[in-house]
């Protein structure tokens, strides 16, 4: 009898590490899941969970992630469409959760989006890693507990255009074009703090939403207010045709691009000689420029890209975004403690200027809990030239510091 004891007793305790592992974790696996508009009108966005599955893919047929417990693991990446409608976003994270068993959701698309499933990924402490959406309330722990952004704060990406108006066009007369949620509004109010005790002037300000079929009365308000410097900070086709309206137009003002839209396939839509002289910040090397053709960073992400031929042009930047994105999670699986939802949390809180292969040179991750929750504050000024973007001017680092609304 105390021999049938001991055994059912010895067999408890192996079984128990596995029973009380999170879900969605294995020896040999990890699972993982995201959300994207795979399709509908910004379905051009959903090229950022290609480029995650791109560089999982080759992890995976590396070996897969070696991870601080010591043991090495495949990772199941999950990918659902939710055509850019939050309640679909909704429906799918329950799913990827309660039915796939995901460990955490990675690099999710969409502000409101990821607004949508906060309180559910918050209720049930799931990670909601490396948001591809830049509003500030990412970066407040409180607010977001299990959820943190990974692309620099519309604030700061707002802050940086208004520094170059301030040192190269001091009297800038500025127009925008902005989107009808927290993104669009993000920037705007960051826009506005930013040019406090300037001589630069918003003049004027219109709205968008991305079913809009076009923005042609936005931009013509836009144009009758006199500026001579237009801020796009949208996303989609709305963008392109902002730069077509501004140069066919003749109007012709100095225009600025948010990073999420100043993608090459975005300038080809506008037209390649309408977009010269456009500028974007971006912290994302330009891969196809000849000055990073050695770079190694550049190089894998092309060898991957010839191997795996996904589905994404090679210079699409939204691509680009995810495989970045998915480095960056694997540098996290790395760090992780303990194979568990909580020291997932505790390592994307606590980086130390990591680098990455396709973050441009000079700019790393680093965060601290509870100080600093951003973990990309730095970006590179770039002007369109026809063919590719060129660097203007150095670095702009915010580390620490990212603007507040």
């Amino acid at each position: 009898m105390n021999r049938t004891i001991g055994l059912l007793f010895a067999a408890t305790l192996i079984a128990s590490p596995a029973a009380a592992q999170d879900p969605g974790v294995t020896d040999t696996s990890i699972r993982l899941g995201t959300q994207a508009p795979m399709s509908g009108v910004v379905a051009m966005i959903g090229m950022i969970a290609e480029g995650q599955k791109l560089k999982f893919d080759a992890i995976n047929a590396a070996g897969g992630v070696k991870m601080r417990d010591g043991k090495t693991r495949q990772v199941e990446f999950v990918i659902m469409d939710d055509a850019n409608e939050p309640p679909r976003t909704v429906t799918n994270a329950r799913r990827m959760a309660e039915q796939n068993k995901v460990f955490a959701f990675v690099g999710a698309v969409g502000t409101p989006q990821n607004q949508a499933i906060k309180a559910y990924t918050s209720q049930n402490k799931i990670p909601n890693i490396f948001i591809y959406s830049g509003i500030y309330e990412w970066g407040d722990e409180k607010q977001n507990p299990w959820g943190i952004g990974m692309v620099p704060s519309f604030t700061t990406e707002a802050a940086i255009y208004a520094k170059y108006l301030e040192e190269h066009q001091p009297d800038a007369k500025v127009a925008m074009l902005y989107l009808n949620t927290d993104f669009g509004q993000n920037f705007l109010d960051g826009f506005k703090a930013a040019i406090k005790g300037t001589r630069i002037q918003l003049v004027a300000a219109q709205s968008n939403a991305n079913t809009d079929p076009t923005v042609d009365t936005q931009l013509t308000n836009l144009k009758a207010s006199g500026a001579d410097t237009l801020i796009v900070a949208t996303a989609g086709k709305a963008a392109a045709q902002s730069i077509r309206f501004a140069a066919e137009s003749g109007w012709k003002p100095t225009v600025f691009v948010t990073y999420a839209a100043s993608s090459i396939i975005a300038l080809k839509a506008a037209g390649l000689e309408n977009s010269k002289g456009v500028f974007t910040g971006q912290f994302v090397k330009p891969v196809g420029s000849p000055a990073f053709d050695n770079d190694p960073g550049v190089k894998q992400y092309i060898a991957d890209y010839e191997h795996f031929k996904p589905r994404f042009d090679r210079h699409d930047s939204l691509a680009q975004m995810g495989y970045l994105m998915a480095e960056g999670v694997v540098k996290v699986l790395e760090q992780m403690k303990a194979p568990t939802r909580e020291a997932m949390m505790e390592a994307v809180r606590n980086m130390q200027k990591v680098e990455l292969g396709l973050l441009y040179p000079g700019i790393t991750m680093t965060t601290k809990a509870g100080v600093d929750n951003f973990p990309i504050e730095a970006m590179q000024l770039f002007q369109f030239d026809g063919e590719g973007y060129r660097p203007v001017g150095n670095v702009i680092d915010y580390e620490g510091r990212t603007p507040k609304l």
